[in-house]
């Protein structure tokens, strides 16, 4: 639906040329309703010790923004997806206090897995279960 509206405010734009600032105004405008359905489109994670075995929903099209909130670098932090095993993002080292955002535009389930050591020292990976499921109506 997204991807459909900003299509056409495109066309619009095309044949009825304004300033910059009141097409990022307009964007706004016509953005503001889809949060208006009950459904938050951004969120944050927070990666810490109670996280573990975790699954959580979140709708389509969200961004959500992945903090580490343990008190020492993680490793080799990655988000899969569910069905085909396709590595979206991959990060080596993921500093303490650091956050990165990923936008989620495809249903379906997703793995946030990280280590908690280097991977010659590590054990299993800790693992988040991510759901992407489609937006609700209020």
């Amino acid at each position: 639906m997204r991807l459909l509206l900003m299509r056409l405010i495109k066309n619009f734009f095309k044949k009825n040329p304004v300033p910059s600032v009141g097409l990022a105004a307009v964007v706004l405008a016509l953005c503001l309703p889809a949060n208006l359905l009950g459904e938050s489109l951004t969120r944050t994670i927070s990666l810490e010790a109670t996280d573990q075995d975790q699954q959580i929903n979140i709708p389509v099209g969200a961004t959500v923004t992945f903090k580490n909130n343990y008190p020492q670098v993680l490793y080799e932090t990655s988000v899969i997806t569910g069905r085909s095993d396709i590595t979206v993002l991959s990060i080596d080292s993921f500093p303490s206090g650091q956050a990165f955002g990923l936008e989620f535009s495809r249903k379906g389930p997703y793995s946030v897995c990280y280590l908690l050591k280097p991977k010659a020292d590590s054990t299993q990976p800790i693992c988040l279960q991510i759901n992407v499921v489609p937006l609700q109506t209020a």
